[in-house]
């Protein structure tokens, strides 16, 4: 037994010798077909797994796939595309949480700072009308003092200030007093609560009893507690109760302190 032979390899000579067959003389068609021609195809074919000395299949021989890689979907590929796939995505939702967060960040950021600005208005405000309140006492303790009417209806009196003058009344259980309004703050800060129409809405119940009236040239203004009064534009003593703008009642009552 030669290498060749111990190691289970032939050189090509050998292999078609021992594999081909001596062709017989064919004399009729049914002694060329064989009993078993199933049998014939496997004594001709290749013996499996027998290679010749150059290493090459013989002819006829089918390369046989190893076993466990045969065709079909690759399952570990698709897992790993799908977590890919999923880690994009969470990446993704992360840059813009982050982003969206920085935004917010940036808008409450503005907003307290709105908050503050607010704070320091609301205090200029304050300030600034404490100003005004001290500008106000101060002009109206600067007024004459309060004539006392020859007369206790307020009705009487009207007529008797029709100067085209502004005047403010205080009425008492026993007296009228009045004050002739200058020209000036004092006078338009009467103006602005005059014409503020928004202020004027009517109002359930009898005419009220008045403290005081606003004389101005083309009405008569009753002012009671509560933001509450009437308006008379014929200058009469009294009229239908109506509500009052918040603060009237008592920038009149500064007059007569």
């Amino acid at each position: 037994m030669d290498y060749n032979e111990r190691n289970g390899s032939y050189s090509d000579d050998e292999l078609l010798s021992r594999f081909s067959r001596p062709e017989t003389p064919r004399t009729t068609v049914q002694d060329d077909i064989p009993d078993d021609p199933a049998a014939l195809r496997r004594d001709r074919g290749p013996r499996p797994g027998i290679r010749m000395a150059s290493g090459r299949p013989m002819r006829g021989m089918k390369m046989q796939r190893p076993a466990g890689r045969k065709g079909g979907p690759n399952y570990r590929a698709a897992l790993c595309g799908a977590v890919l796939a999923f880690f994009v995505i969470a990446l993704l939702f992360f840059v813009l949480f982050m982003s969206r967060g920085g935004k917010i960040k940036e808008l409450n950021s503005q907003i307290d700072t709105l908050g503050q600005d607010k704070q320091s208005l609301s205090a200029q405000i304050t300030s600034l009308q404490q100003q005004v309140d001290t500008l106000t006492a101060s002009m109206t303790s600067a007024l004459p003092d309060a004539t006392v009417a020859d007369t206790n209806t307020i009705a009487d009196l009207i007529p008797q200030l029709a100067d085209g003058s502004t005047y403010v009344v205080q009425s008492s259980a026993s007296q009228l007093r009045y004050i002739k309004v200058p020209e000036g703050y004092l006078s338009d800060k009467l103006g602005e609560y005059r014409d503020n129409s928004s202020a004027y809405a009517a109002a359930q119940g009898d005419a009220p009893i008045c403290t005081y009236y606003v004389l101005f040239t083309d009405r008569v203004i009753g002012l009671a507690e509560g933001n509450v009064g009437f308006v008379s534009m014929d200058r009469a003593a009294t009229g239908s109760t109506t509500t009052t703008p918040d603060g009237f009642y008592d920038f009149v009552a500064s007059f007569f302190k």
